[in-house]
């Protein structure tokens, strides 16, 4: 299904209230496992239960909404059973896509955030122009939706997720270690190739968000989730929201600076958080432990292979490499506690990427958090490690496009009919 989105930019006061009414039902029901009844609905959003009932009528003959039997809770007191309003998976199909350094990851999600199928392509983005590799990503969405036995008009939209300096608003990418160039109007390349809309967005964003809907931070007011990879990225959630800042570009964790003249980092400046605690930082470190690391240029894979043998040498005992996760803990917990001190989340989640080496670092990066973070907070927010798959990336790209859909005018330009129905209806009747 595809929908008119230009209703939105003329919209004025009431139509503007409806369709963040209309969010707050959807990304409330989102938050609640897809079940819920109305009257909590009504409870949760603090929405009357006439704009409630007004809102859900209008989302289930739409097809976005189903009811569903009676709610788990069943009675209450005398009253009716409660029905129990859930998502329409097939209502809406996204396409969720991240670059990474290495490879580009394609899902098809449907409209509860399931990921339908999944492609993972080995490239390397940095041997494209940037629109050769918008190029790329249209084909690999393509495919991706052919393969899981779909048209491309069944999709509503694409999420593009890439690490670096990216403004989710006008789609600019200012900088990232996939381009080869700065300031890439990435999102106007991309839109052409679609006829839907495109968002394009930083990729620790993405997580934050499959975090936020599905994953560790589900339901929370305040999070922040730290991704720790190659580099280091960071998103925030406030007040139930994700938290962007005036250019689009907020919440730049990795980059953060921790010393005067510090290490050089690939965003072009020094001493940046993620110089001590990427996965290019490890390597530095080990390497002037006398870890050698060849000197011709390294593809991701052989990056990949050459950190699990430095956490190996760690593991097995080696004092010099273990003494790099220690300090690995004492940075990262540093900028934690910087942080918690700041804006005072429930929860920090740290998101490990292909490399899992917390058992090394975590007793560091707790006990520089327990002593770095003030009194009053110090036992009032969690720290949680999770280990996360390629996939999260690309479903947090979806999460993204459904978001955005949810909070504008998404009236159908049509409505899904099966393709036999269609079929009859081009059929001109017999004369009688």
């Amino acid at each position: 299904m595809k929908f008119n989105l230009n209703s939105m930019s003329s919209a004025r006061g009431p139509a503007i209230i409806r369709n963040l009414n209309r969010f707050d039902v959807l990304n409330t029901i989102r938050l609640h496992d897809n079940q819920i009844s109305r009257s909590e609905l009504a409870e949760v959003t603090g929405l009357s239960q006439a704009t409630i009932s007004s809102i859900v009528s209008h989302l289930i003959k739409e097809g976005a909404l189903v009811e569903e039997g009676a709610h788990p809770l069943a009675i209450r007191g005398r009253g009716r059973p409660l029905v129990s309003l859930r998502l329409a998976p097939n209502y809406m199909h996204v396409a969720g896509v991240k670059i990474a350094t290495h490879q580009i990851v394609v899902s098809l999600t449907d409209f509860t955030g399931d990921v339908l199928t999944s492609e993972n392509i080995s490239c390397e983005p940095l041997e494209f122009t940037a629109s050769q590799l918008a190029d790329f990503v249209a084909k690999a969405v393509r495919v991706c939706v052919k393969k899981a036995k779909m048209e491309f008009s069944d999709v509503s939209g694409v999420g593009v997720g890439l690490p670096g300096y990216v403004d989710c608003g006008s789609g600019t990418v200012y900088w990232s270690p996939v381009f080869q160039s700065r300031n890439v109007a990435f999102g106007a390349m991309l839109t052409p190739k679609f006829d839907v809309p495109v968002f394009v967005e930083n990729d620790a964003n993405l997580v934050t968000l499959a975090e936020h809907w599905f994953g560790l931070a589900k339901g929370l007011k305040h999070v922040s989730v730290i991704t720790i990879e190659h580099g280091t990225g960071s998103g925030l959630i406030i007040n139930g929201s994700l938290f962007r800042g005036a250019r689009g570009i907020g919440a730049e964790f990795g980059h953060t600076k921790l010393v005067f003249d510090g290490p050089p980092c690939q965003c072009g400046q020094n001493g940046c958080m993620e110089t001590h605690t990427a996965g290019f930082a490890i390597l530095r470190e080990a390497q002037a432990v006398g870890f050698r690391i060849p000197a011709k240029k390294l593809d991701y894979h052989a990056r990949l292979d050459l950190l699990r043998k430095v956490v190996e040498r760690a593991e097995n005992g080696d004092q010099r490499y273990r003494k790099i996760f220690h300090q690995m803990g004492q940075y990262l917990g540093l900028g934690i506690a910087n942080l918690v001190n700041l804006i005072n989340p429930e929860r920090v989640v740290v998101c490990e990427g292909a490399v899992t080496c917390s058992h090394l670092y975590g007793e560091s990066l707790r006990s520089t958090i327990r002593e770095m973070v003030i009194a009053p907070l110090r036992d009032n927010f969690d720290l949680m490690i999770h280990h996360w798959g390629d996939e999260v990336w690309a479903r947090g790209a979806a999460s993204l496009v459904l978001q955005e859909l949810d909070q504008r005018d998404t009236t159908p330009v049509q409505q899904i009919v099966p393709k036999a129905a269609k079929r009859r209806r081009r059929r001109p009747r017999k004369p009688r």
